[in-house]
C-alpha cells in the first residue's frame, strides 16, 4: 500500500489550469524528487498535497484514507505530512528554540521540558545546537532553512514535503541544507522534494518525476531519467540544465 497516492489531481486558478490529471504514488521510505521548468505546477502540487491549496478535481489518499476534503481535521493531517518552504517562515520574534517547540507544545500538548529536549536533539542533527537562543535575523539563510527543517521534524511527521528548499539561498549555503536532507533520506524519511538541484536528484532520489505544463510527463529511476529520458520534453529540459 502506498503511503500517499494522488489520483487524477487537477488545480485551476480561475481560468488557468495549473495541474492536469496528476497521478502519483509514494511508498514508505521513498525519496521522490520533482523536477521541471518554472511554472510547471511542481509547487502547486505540493501545496495541494499539504492542503494549503484545495484541489479542483481528483483525490489524494494518505494511508488509504481520502484526505481531499478534510475541513477542520486538516491540522491533524499536517502533523503527519509536514512541509518545508522555499522561504523559511520562521517566527522573527521567537528564538530558534522557541520556533521549534511552538507547534509540539501548542498542537501536540508536549511538555515544555520534553519539547526542549527534543528540540536540542534536532538542533544537533542539523548542526545548529549553539544557535538555540539566537533569533532568525541573526542567522544566515542556510541556517534559517536548517532550523525550518528541525521545526518540521519536531512534529514527527511520516512524510516531509520540500518546496525548493535551497532556491532562496546563496550558492555557498546550499550544501549544508542538502547534507541535512541527504541524512534524512539515509534514515528512511519519506520525502517529496521539488528542487532544481540536479546533483541531489541524481544522488538521493529513489524516483525522479519530470513535470511540464501541469502534467507528469515522465518518471523513473534517476539513471533512467538523466541518462536515457524517453520523452522529448524531458530531453529538452535536461539538455538546458545539465
Amino acid at each position: 500500500m502506498a503511503m500517499l497516492e494522488i489520483k487524477k489531481l487537477s488545480k485551476c486558478f480561475e481560468d488557468l489550469e495549473v495541474l492536469r490529471d496528476i497521478n502519483l504514488s509514494v511508498s514508505k521510505g521513498e525519496v521522490v524528487v520533482i523536477i521541471g521548468p518554472s511554472g510547471s505546477g511542481k509547487s502547486t502540487m505540493l501545496r495541494c498535497i499539504n492542503l494549503l491549496e484545495q484541489p479542483t478535481g481528483g483525490e489524494i489518499f494518505y494511508l488509504d484514507q481520502n484526505i481531499t476534503h478534510l475541513g477542520k481535521k486538516v491540522s491533524d493531517y499536517r502533523k503527519q505530512v509536514g512541509m518545508v518552504f522555499q522561504r523559511f517562515n520562521l517566527f522573527p520574534l521567537k528564538t530558534v528554540m522557541e520556533n521549534i517547540i511552538f507547534a509540539p507544545v501548542k498542537l501536540n500538548k508536549v511538555s515544555q521540558k520534553d519539547a526542549r529536549e527534543q528540540a536540542g536533539e534536532l538542533l544537533k542533527k542539523v548542526g545548529l545546537y549553539s544557535k538555540a537562543d539566537s533569533y532568525p535575523a541573526e542567522l544566515s539563510g542556510g541556517q534559517q532553512q536548517r532550523v525550518a527543517i528541525a521545526r518540521a521534524l519536531a512534529m514527527k511527521p511520516e512524510i516531509l514535503l520540500f518546496d525548493e528548499p535551497t532556491s532562496a539561498l546563496d550558492p555557498e549555503l546550499v550544501g549544508d541544507v542538502l547534507d541535512v536532507m541527504k541524512q534524512l533520506a539515509k534514515e528512511g524519511m519519506t520525502m517529496i522534494v521539488v528542487t532544481h538541484e540536479m546533483g541531489f536528484a541524481k544522488d538521493v532520489a529513489d524516483r525522479v518525476v519530470f513535470m511540464d505544463e501541469g502534467y507528469v510527463v515522465e518518471e523513473g529511476k534517476p539513471n533512467e531519467i538523466f541518462s536515457e529520458p524517453k520523452n522529448e520534453r524531458t530531453k529538452a529540459f535536461l539538455s538546458r540544465v545539465l
